[in-house]
C-alpha cells in the first residue's frame, strides 16, 4: 500500500501517543506501592539480654509493624531474634531507614526495653502507634520478634499493623495491646490486660489470674479459656453479638440472661455489663466488645 504524506504522519502520530503513554506508566502510574513491592533489605538481629539485678523482671517490648511472639521459657536471659524487612522507594531512603528505623535493645536492673523501631520506642509514652515519619520517608519496615523470656517475666508488648501478639507459657503479669491484630494468650498464669481495635483476643489460663484483669477488642471475637476450678467475679458485655459461659454461675446484677437448650448461659445485645460469679467469686475479669462473641469456657486441657 502506498502511504501518502498525510497517511505517514497520522501513523507517527499514533505512535508518539503509545510512546508517550508508556512512558508516563513507568513514571508513576504503574508504579507499585512500597507494601507491596519486593523486599530491598531482609535481616535477622540476635541478642542476649539480661537483667542486672535479681527480684521482679520486666521485658517491654514494643513495635510499628510486624508481630510479636514471646514464649516463656527455664532459662535465665532473654533471647531475642528479630526479622526486619525493608522496602524502600530508593537508595537514599534505604540507606535513610537502615539508619532511623533501627532495632534497639537496652537492659537495665529490672527492665529490659526493646523497640522494633527506635523512631517510635516504647508502650506507655504514646509515640509507638504513630508511623507516620516512615511512611513521609519513603520507606516501610517490618520487623517481626521471636522471644524467648523466663517463666515469670512481667510482660508490657505493643504493636499496631500486620501481625498479631501472640504469648505463651508465661507466669508473670502481662498489658499486650495491638490496633489491626489479634492477641492470644495460651498456658497463662499471670493476670493483667489484652486489648486490640480489629482482631480476636483469645486467651487460656493454666492457673487462674490472680488479679482483676480486663480484655477488649471492638472487632472480633473474645474468649477466655479458665480452669474447671476458678473463683472469678466476670463482667461481660457486648453490643453486636452473644455472651455464654458453660460456668455454673450465679447473677450479680439483673441482665437479660438465659440458659440455651444445652444449658449454657447466653444473651444477645448488651448495653451494659452482665454481672456473674463463677465459684466463690474472686477477682474481677472484664470482658468487652462491641462487634464479636463473648466467651468464658472451661480450660479443660
Amino acid at each position: 500500500m502506498k502511504l501518502t504524506w498525510r497517511r505517514l504522519v497520522l501513523v507517527v502520530g499514533s505512535l508518539l501517543i503509545v510512546l508517550l503513554a508508556l512512558s508516563a506508566a513507568m513514571a508513576g502510574g504503574g508504579a507499585v506501592p512500597l507494601t507491596e513491592a519486593p523486599p530491598d533489605a531482609m535481616d535477622t538481629i540476635q541478642r542476649t539480654l539480661s537483667w542486672s539485678s535479681a527480684g521482679a523482671h520486666t521485658l517491654e517490648l514494643s513495635n510499628v509493624t510486624g508481630a510479636l511472639r514471646v514464649t516463656g521459657y527455664d532459662g535465665p536471659t532473654v533471647e531475642m531474634t528479630a526479622n526486619r524487612t525493608i522496602r524502600a522507594s530508593s537508595d537514599a531512603a534505604l540507606e535513610a531507614a537502615r539508619t532511623k528505623a533501627r532495632v534497639e535493645a537496652t537492659e537495665s536492673a529490672d527492665t529490659i526495653r526493646v523497640c522494633g523501631n527506635r523512631e517510635h520506642c516504647g508502650c506507655s509514652d504514646g509515640s509507638w502507634h504513630d508511623g507516620r515519619s516512615s511512611r513521609d520517608s519513603g520507606y516501610h519496615v517490618t520487623v517481626d520478634f521471636d522471644i524467648r523470656v523466663p517463666r515469670n517475666t512481667v510482660l508490657k508488648l505493643c504493636t499496631v499493623n500486620d501481625g498479631n501478639v501472640t504469648v505463651d507459657g508465661v507466669a508473670g503479669d502481662f498489658d499486650a495491646s495491638n490496633v489491626n491484630g489479634g492477641i492470644l494468650l495460651t498456658a497463662m498464669s499471670g493476670s493483667g490486660r489484652a486489648t486490640t481495635v480489629n482482631g480476636p483476643v483469645h486467651a487460656a489460663f493454666a492457673s487462674a489470674p490472680r488479679a482483676a484483669s480486663t480484655f477488649k477488642t471492638v472487632n472480633g471475637d473474645i474468649e477466655v479459656r479458665l480452669p474447671p476450678d476458678v473463683s472469678a467475679d466476670l463482667s461481660l458485655k457486648t453490643v453486636n453479638g452473644g455472651l455464654y459461659t458453660d460456668f455454673d454461675v450465679t447473677s450479680l446484677a439483673p441482665a437479660a440472661l438465659v440458659r440455651d437448650r444445652h444449658g449454657k448461659l447466653s444473651s444477645g445485645r448488651l448495653d451494659r455489663f452482665a454481672s456473674v460469679r463463677a465459684g466463690q467469686g474472686g477477682p474481677e475479669l472484664r470482658l468487652e466488645g462491641v462487634n464479636g462473641n463473648v466467651r468464658v469456657l472451661r480450660n479443660d486441657k
